[in-house]
């Protein structure tokens, strides 16, 4: 394997992280035009729902998801990597684990898990890979999302009592 070959991997490694961290660390205004396309698209098959946005649209889409989360983590691992002939194109598979902490109305705890996988598109550009579309299927879930569980807008300090 050619060490560009390698940089390439390791770059796509890194935008896939990226989109956990964006999630994770609310921190999606900042990162997410970082490792999307501007129009990228997404596609969400979760047992049974479907949601579909593109960017940079999509951005409001994810954050009216995580904010109502007090926490999340979304475990996402080393991807299976195909290039196209030229190696200008990536298609990846990523496993996924994500569970999202919400806080209720009566201040207990609600977690929902889903599990399954990321299949990816990225594309080659000057500044490095981005993603140009997202296809999430869901395989498991534990739990549920409640769509009135306490707004959460920034990263809690999880060191203090909530």
């Amino acid at each position: 394997m050619s060490i560009t070959r390698i940089e390439d991997e390791l770059a796509i490694t890194r935008t896939i992280q990226l989109v956990a961290r964006a999630y994770d660390h609310k921190r999606h205004r900042e990162l997410l035009p970082k490792v999307f396309e501007q129009n990228a698209r997404q596609h969400y098959y979760l047992l049974g729902q479907f949601v579909e946005f593109s960017m940079p649209g999509g951005i409001d889409v994810a954050m009216s998801y995580h904010e109502r989360c007090y926490a999340t983590q979304h475990l996402v691992s080393p991807p299976v990597i195909e290039f196209d002939s030229d190696g200008g194109i990536a298609h990846t598979t990523s496993t996924v684990h994500a569970v999202h902490v919400q806080v209720l109305q009566d201040g207990s705890r609600a977690n929902w898990i889903l599990g399954g996988y990321y299949h990816d598109l990225l594309v080659r550009h000057p500044e490095g890979w981005r993603i140009r579309e997202r296809t999430a299927i869901g395989t498991y879930e534990e739990g549920r999302f409640h769509e009135d569980a306490l707004v959460f807008p920034g990263l809690a300090d999880y060191t203090k009592p909530l």
